[in-house]
């Protein structure tokens, strides 16, 4: 072969893979399984406050926060917990103790339903109390196993209607947001 045809076979190459990069990651990402749409995604955008300015909530807001939105927590759970004490919930980011939607016990499992930032830091989650209070797969160890003790007053009250169906929907839970020190996140799931 000669250079000036190894060199144009090259040339073609680097400009397809120039074009190929060249497309935002969003217009390349296909949906994966979990994620919100449609229905689902407006609801959670009407509950949280939460404003995206594209229909795939790649690009979200909440108050001055930017905001990325994870999956369904009837389909991909992203887990956490309550961790130190009682949690308040409310019903926007930076929210006061003026608009506090319910309380959480310690050590509730919560799903993690968004993340608000500052930067690069965690600032708030929306999060939704799970009704679950054991899992399968347990060595009666793991701190994730435990069977919860019946929960005290106030937050049995909170909790009483919450429920999750045999087709795995949840609903009448408990959901807000709540400062990101309060939440002990899962990212690698409860296994």
């Amino acid at each position: 072969m000669s250079n000036r045809f190894t060199s144009k076979i090259l040339s073609g190459l680097m400009l397809v893979a120039a074009l190929s990069l060249s497309q935002p990651l969003s217009a390349m990402a296909s949906a994966a399984e979990g994620d919100l749409e449609g229905a689902k995604l407006s609801e959670l955008l009407e509950q949280s406050g939460i404003q995206c300015s594209d229909d795939k909530s790649l690009n979200c807001t909440a108050g001055n926060y930017e905001v990325t939105i994870h999956s369904d927590c009837a389909v991909a759970p992203y887990y956490g917990a309550i961790y130190g004490g009682p949690a308040k919930l409310t019903a926007r980011a930076g929210g006061s103790d003026q608009n506090v939607v319910a309380t959480l016990a310690k050590d509730q499992l919560v799903c993690i339903k968004a993340t608000a930032k500052t930067g690069i830091s965690d600032a708030e989650y929306f999060i939704m109390a799970m009704p679950i209070d054991r899992f399968g797969k347990c060595d009666g160890v793991d701190v994730l196993c435990r069977v919860s003790a019946p929960l005290p007053e106030p937050y049995r009250t909170t909790m009483e209607n919450c429920k999750q169906f045999k087709n795995g929907e949840i609903s009448s839970c408990p959901q807000g947001w709540v400062q990101a020190d309060a939440i002990e996140p899962f990212p690698n799931g409860l296994e």
